[in-house]
């Protein structure tokens, strides 16, 4: 068995932290007062092994403070530090992901908050630590939005054992700057019927439909019988946003009236859905894809939206 000074691991942390692991546990509880389970989360090791290891260098803990000024001194003088303390740099972490993104406007930005008004949460936990989360059961969908947002966090895959639900994917960001700033944007946790449309600029709305679409939207085509035509089979076209926020369905039907030029849509209170006919999705898809880049919308909805508007082919996207 690899003695504890000789392993890896223990080996790692003394580089990290350029201290010896005795004296960087004995610094972290005492002078600093960090709780093994603090100690656990600093130093990216278990708690139970922090425990084994304030055991096996006989460290005192404060668990319980019945330990006397001499037991305190002894070990002072033992590990020298009643001459000097130990000093320890803690390790510079590289950021997981751009902080700032949503503190400007730009087309990314319009387009990942739109995506996140349909797939999106928020969450604080207990301690103070606060997360963004995005899901989709479309890997891309979620790779788009980590090169929008230059994270480096690890998309999970979300398995599904109800033959009525598809696998997912999610990624989690912690950042009490970027929950702040989805506060500011008018977002909360919970916010599947409280959030209302934020205030984008009007030259990044489409793209913020967009990326609503793109998580909550859904475009259909073929033929249909009428009766009124004798039962004669007819083309259509349809596109739907969906969303359980009736209020927020209403603001978009506003937004895609006056930028975009839509004169029907109809809202399914009921179901909560907002569509279209053929008609208004053909100056819906022209207006959302406007100034789009492949980076910036889903590609499966795309082509399908693309060959239910202009079927004879030829891309329509700048």
């Amino acid at each position: 068995m690899v003695k504890l000074e000789l392993c890896r691991r223990t080996q790692d942390i003394e580089s990290r932290f350029n201290a010896r692991v005795e004296d960087l546990l004995y610094q972290m509880h005492w002078p600093e007062e960090m709780k093994h389970s603090d100690i656990s989360a600093e130093i990216d090791i278990p708690r139970a092994t922090v425990t084994k290891w304030f055991h096996h260098y006989d460290i005192p803990t404060q668990t319980c403070r019945r330990f006397t000024d001499m037991n305190l001194t002894s070990w002072l003088y033992k590990t020298g530090q009643l001459k000097k303390k130990p000093e320890y740099k803690k390790p510079v972490k590289e950021p997981q992901a751009n902080v700032n993104f949503f503190k400007k406007w730009s087309t990314e930005m319009a387009y990942v908050l739109g995506y996140f008004a349909a797939d999106g949460s928020m969450y604080a936990n207990p301690r103070g630590a606060k997360y963004i989360t995005f899901s989709s059961i479309d890997r891309e969908m979620l790779e788009k939005v980590k090169r929008c947002l230059n994270s480096k966090h690890k998309i999970a895959l979300r398995k599904r054992y109800n033959d009525n639900w598809q696998d997912s994917y999610t990624f989690q960001i912690g950042s009490k700057e970027m929950y702040s700033d989805m506060i500011k944007l008018g977002f909360m946790q919970n916010k599947a019927r409280r959030f209302h449309l934020p205030k984008v600029p009007k030259k990044y709305m489409n793209h913020f439909i967009r990326g609503h679409f793109d998580g909550d939207g859904s475009i259909s085509c073929g033929y249909t019988k009428i009766k009124a035509r004798n039962y004669k089979m007819v083309p259509y076209v349809s596109s739907c946003f969906a969303s359980a926020n009736l209020s927020f369905l209403r603001e978009i039907y506003k937004v895609l009236k006056e930028n975009a030029g839509l004169a029907g849509g109809h809202i399914d209170k009921k179901g909560g859905h907002l569509a279209y006919s053929k008609s208004d999705s053909i100056k819906l898809f022209y207006y959302m894809y406007r100034n789009a880049t492949k980076d910036q919308y889903l590609e499966r909805k795309y082509t399908k939206f693309l060959q239910a508007v202009n079927p004879e082919g030829g891309s329509l996207a700048n």
